[in-house]
């Protein structure tokens, strides 16, 4: 039995309009017959040790403009050996130098808060608004020494004007000039003053208002913030932090020290995220073992992830260690698996350019592979990369049968 796709909404429009799917259901009652052998493919379509997809088909063909639009490829399997691994417990926390703490350094009252908790902000973005009696008394400051800075450096301008003409003394000229300078830098103590806390010196309708900004781009994690709340100089009204470049923290048990070293690679799986896998890499390892648990904390790094993260999140990292390495086994990249149901598939790329689903079981992984222990035959081209876009198509292809 075959079903034909005209249009497949899991899949970009340009690559939709072309694609033609022909799915060979597995319910067929005439068996495949072998092609010949091809490098890099195998003949065997069949094998004892796998389960069927019930109600799924079992092949998938894409025309050549979609395989290369979607960019599917594929590679043969190979027998290799993959490095030893050692599983670290740990949570996401906030990486220092992406999170900034937003307060306010001088008392006042709340009249406006501008962000909810979980906004994204961007460096220098307001986050609330305060009115601080403090900054009022420095603009009014301000304005008063401004007044008598310009007057007084006009009448020095004048009187170095008249010492020109002789018509003054050059002791008075001197004199006037001193005095501007003097005011002009109790006008720059009074800027400072205002910067020092945070106020710009240009001042609106209320001269008391300050506004608080984030000083980094990234998202609100925390917000302790009320309209009309009294807030001092050592409260903290929100926590901004990059979650992108998040750290995973984990606990180093002290035998394991010597066979983990700094820049080791790790799998991180999050348990926020069952079945998504993070690439990341052991960046720091702690100095001073705690007496009570005899661990270590080890900080990982994470690669850039699309995942929504969040701090807190539980995890383990599995980390490839030094060690004598185990025998060698049939090996596929993590990104070859796709979840068909409650089964772990691969697609195998047919002499023919078909695409057959074989059901594989899974061994241990690391590095960002995976041992197959069931399923798959050495030399078998299993696709490595546009997997989701024959997942889709099997998919597309039960929904059709359905309708």
């Amino acid at each position: 039995m075959r079903i034909l796709f005209g249009a497949c909404a899991a899949l970009p429009l340009s690559v939709c309009s072309s694609m033609l799917l022909v799915l060979a259901v597995s319910g067929c009652k005439k068996p495949l017959e072998p092609a010949e052998a091809t490098p890099g493919a195998s003949t065997q379509l069949t094998h004892a040790d796998e389960r069927a997809h019930e109600g799924l088909p079992k092949l998938v063909r894409l025309t050549a403009e979609v395989t290369r639009d979607a960019g599917v490829r594929a590679e043969a399997v190979r027998r290799r050996t993959l490095p030893v691994t050692v599983d670290l417990n740990g949570q996401l926390v906030a990486n220092p130098d992406a999170t900034a703490l937003v307060g306010a350094r001088t008392s006042g009252r709340l009249i406006r808060v501008l962000v909810r908790e979980g906004d994204r902000v961007s460096a220098g973005q307001a986050i609330a608004e305060l009115s601080s009696p403090e900054v009022g008394k420095l603009r009014g400051e301000l304005a008063a020494a401004t007044a008598r800075a310009t007057a007084t450096r006009r009448n020095a301008d004048r009187l170095r004007e008249l010492l020109q003409l002789q018509l003054t003394s050059e002791q008075e000229a001197l004199a006037a000039g001193s005095e501007a300078s003097a005011q002009e830098a109790e006008r720059v103590i009074v800027v400072r003053s205002l910067r020092g806390l945070g106020a710009s010196p240009e001042s609106g309708a209320d001269p008391s208002l300050l506004t608080l900004t984030s000083p980094v781009a990234g998202t609100v994690v925390q917000l302790d913030a009320v309209r009309g709340q009294m807030v001092e100089p050592s409260r903290t009204l929100a926590t901004v932090t990059d979650l992108s470049r998040v750290w995973f923290q984990a606990e180093l048990f002290e035998k394991d020290l010597a066979r983990v070293e700094e820049g080791a690679p790790a799998e991180l799986r999050l348990n926020g995220y069952p079945g998504r896998v993070l690439n990341a890499k052991i960046t720091r390892i702690s100095g001073q073992v705690d007496p009570q648990s005899r661990t270590v904390t080890a900080r990982l790094t994470l690669q850039e992830s699309k995942l929504p993260l969040r701090l807190g999140l539980f995890g383990v990292a599995r980390v490839s260690v030094r060690a004598e390495a185990g025998p060698p086994a049939l090996v596929v990249p993590l990104a070859a698996i796709a979840e068909l149901g409650d089964t772990k598939a691969v697609f195998v790329q047919q002499p023919d350019g078909d695409y057959q689903v074989h059901d594989v079981r899974l061994g241990a992984s690391a590095g960002g592979e995976v041992t197959i222990l069931t399923g798959l035959d050495e030399g078998e081209a299993v696709v490595v990369s546009g997997v989701h876009t024959l997942k889709s198509a099997v998919l597309k292809g039960t929904m059709a049968e359905d309708e």
